[in-house]
């Protein structure tokens, strides 16, 4: 039998083969992207949350619903939504975390999809998110999709166009794109940029590569609030390619009951204020001492901290307009000697003095702008 006859007769008896091809058939395919979503005593919203994910126009994602321990009926809800679509999967935490750090890195270690995307638990997807993000993504072959936002209050009707009235803090440097634009690659620069607000640090508007969240190990720290701002500082840090488009993707529900608007006590308030001021600090500065360039750059070290102080103070300006000094400045010294100690009333005077300084900004700003209005003069944007 010729060499060709015995191949010939060979090929036609493959059995073991076809069975291997059918079994790798069957291997469910990679989702494109995982959307991990933490949910705690969500039921109000999370219906509606999990339906713009369904109902988008792009299909092969995950959606990693993380539950934080509810005792409400948020998991009753997408359990039942999981029942009639096996791409949300419900993850339980055993203990209550107190916060989207642990429900987020949990996600992600459990996230299988080439991109990650965060949606928090009251708020919304438009239909065709996931398609531009992704599609944008692999165009540019991007680390990092950046994009805009629609910002509206609780109870009113969601509108959705080009025209949208809308807010972001991207606003403050450089303004909106007009169409997708490659942002620096030059780490002293994106530094001074998230300064000034062009990188603010919400996660939930934004595309991610997993490969470069998992090699750096780029994760959420354990904060009461503001991680995700430290978690994208981290990301600026270390992502060649950072894509910003003037798309709409995601519909921010300004809720009430949020994290930083339900501290109706001062002491409360100052706490977790506070904690962010110092504890974020340590954690940025932390970070930035494996990087050489803030080593050798202290004023550009300093940047990133002096912005997690401005936030804090920015929230706690609702304090010193309701309060005297005096009944603060108790305040202050029993919050600020968890952490200080012995330099109690050093600090204290510190953090009157610095919160003192940025109200008299804020009010000069106003009288400034104040004073362009009356003189006809266009804000500069």
């Amino acid at each position: 039998m010729s060499k060709f006859k015995k191949a010939h007769k060979k090929s036609n008896e493959q059995p073991a083969v076809s069975t291997q091809a059918q079994q790798v058939r069957q291997v469910p395919r990679l989702p494109a992207v995982s959307v991990i979503l933490p949910m705690y005593n969500s039921s109000r919203y999370i219906r509606s949350c999990v339906q713009s994910v369904l109902n988008q126009t792009f299909g092969q994602f995950e959606l990693i619903c993380v539950d934080d321990c509810s005792t409400d009926d948020t998991v009753k809800i997408v359990a039942e939504m999981a029942q009639k679509d096996n791409r949300i999967k419900i993850v339980r935490l055993a203990k209550n975390s107190g916060g989207a750090s642990e429900p987020r890195n949990t996600g992600l270690r459990v996230s299988r999809g080439k991109y990650i995307s965060f949606l928090d638990s009251d708020d919304m997807y438009t239909k065709t998110a996931l398609a531009e993000l992704v599609a944008v993504a692999e165009k540019f072959q991007a680390d990092v999709v950046h994009t805009e936002q629609v910002y509206f209050p609780e109870n009113e009707t969601i509108d959705v166009t080009p025209e949208t009235k809308f807010t972001t803090f991207s606003k403050e440097l450089g303004g909106f794109c007009k169409e997708p634009m490659l942002e620096t690659d030059n780490l002293a620069q994106r530094v001074q940029m998230f300064y000034k607000g062009r990188f603010f640090g919400w996660v939930h508007n934004k595309l991610y590569r997993r490969d470069l969240l998992m090699e750096k190990n780029i994760r959420f720290d354990k904060l009461m609030t503001s991680e995700d701002i430290i978690f994208y500082f981290r990301v600026l840090c270390c992502a060649p390619r950072i894509v910003r488009v003037p798309n709409i993707i995601y519909i921010y529900r300004h809720n009430p009951n949020s994290i930083t608007r339900k501290m109706v006590s001062v002491e409360e308030s100052l706490h977790v204020l506070t904690h962010l001021m110092i504890e974020g600090s340590k954690v940025l500065d932390d970070f930035m001492s494996g990087f050489e360039l803030f080593v050798k750059n202290p004023k550009l070290r300093q940047l990133p901290i002096d912005y997690i102080i401005q936030q804090h103070l920015i929230w706690t300006q609702r304090f010193y307009e309701k309060y005297t000094t005096s009944q603060l400045d108790a305040l202050v010294r029993k919050e600020l000697k968890k952490y200080c100690g012995e330099f109690v009333p050093f600090f204290a005077y510190l953090y009157g003095a610095i919160h003192s300084y940025r109200k008299r900004l804020v009010k000069y700003d106003k009288e400034i702008k104040q004073l362009k209005a009356q003189s006809g003069e266009q804000p500069a944007k």
